[in-house]
């Protein structure tokens, strides 16, 4: 049985000749390669019957990227189990430092590394000289998880789990569309579990503008989705979803009065106001959402926070 399975899901995407190619030149052996075929409708099928004698390949109807990624965990004999997206890449040694990792540290479920995120498909020629992902946003602090997860999205192509995580927090729940992985580390906060930070920049993640994160009210909502579901389903992580709910709502009410539905928006600064009801600025912001937009409109902006595309952790196009 090999040591870890390396799972790319692929719909549509003809970077994942790419994608393959990064795993198929890891320094480290003991390893499984399983791709997925959500159904692609393009010469995805093409790509990857070349590589049917060193990879296993599953076509299946396209049912989006959960149930693609358990269908990848179904069939995977690894103990460790790593998903790269198919617009990804790994660096040659990044199972083998991943691995390392996890050996040294038997107290980690999971370990997740720093990479380069790039806007374009081409990889710059001096990648090294550019600064990682973590060089812009807080980088992770040993026993402070919790804290990370809410600062700082994980990049799921980045991530190695162990087996046991999914027999604790479960598979992918099937039914997301997007923001699937974030939903699955929130259940694994939600078990008191720990996340190990290896703090070296191993892979590449290419965040696309086809990618399926892309439209912000849908990620918004869906990301809305699944911080309301940890809420219901457990207390330990309450005090931070206190402080990011309302967070998510107020950026919802601002999206829906640019979209010049106001209903829409003062509902969720409604729901916003359900969870911060102290919260003045909100309060004066749904009141005066009522006057006149000609009068009101540029009071209601400089009330609610500048929306920034919601960093994602994953599910681009191409199931990644």
């Amino acid at each position: 049985m090999p040591k870890v399975s390396a799972i790319i899901c692929v719909y549509n995407q003809p970077l994942v000749k790419e994608a393959i190619a990064s795993v198929l030149a890891q320094t480290y052996p003991d390893y499984e390669l399983i791709v997925i075929d959500d159904g692609s409708t393009d010469d995805t099928g093409k790509i990857l019957s070349d590589y049917r004698d060193r990879a296993r390949i599953v076509s299946q109807k396209n049912q989006g990227i959960a149930r693609a990624r358990n269908r990848g965990l179904s069939l995977a004999n690894g103990d460790l189990i790593a998903f790269l997206d198919a617009d990804d890449l790994w660096l040659p040694q990044y199972l083998a430092r991943q691995v390392e990792f996890l050996d040294t540290h038997p107290q980690y479920p999971l370990s997740f590394t720093d990479g380069w995120f790039i806007r374009q498909e081409q990889v710059p020629l001096r990648l090294e000289s550019l600064k990682p992902y973590f060089s812009y946003y807080p980088a992770p602090s040993a026993g402070k998880s919790v804290e990370n997860f809410f600062q700082t999205p994980i990049i799921t192509s980045l991530l190695m789990l162990r087996r046991f995580f999914f027999n604790q927090a479960g598979f992918f729940t099937d039914d997301l569309k997007i923001h699937e992985d974030a939903d699955l580390l929130l259940r694994g906060l939600e078990q008191g579990f720990e996340f190990g930070f290896l703090d070296q920049p191993l892979g590449i993640k290419r965040q696309l503008s086809s990618g399926l994160s892309q439209d912000e009210l849908e990620s918004y909502l869906d990301a809305r989705e699944i911080h309301k579901m940890s809420w219901q389903r457990s207390k330990r992580l309450k005090p931070y979803l206190r402080k990011g709910l309302p967070e998510l709502d107020r950026t919802l009410a601002r999206i829906y009065f640019e979209k010049g539905e106001f209903r829409a928006g003062r509902f969720f600064l409604w729901e916003a106001l359900k969870f911060k009801p102290w919260s003045v600025r909100t309060l004066l912001v749904w009141l005066i959402s009522f006057l006149p937009f000609s009068l009101s409109g540029s009071l209601i902006y400089r009330g609610l926070p500048v929306y920034k595309k919601w960093k994602s952790t994953g599910a681009e196009k191409g199931q990644g």
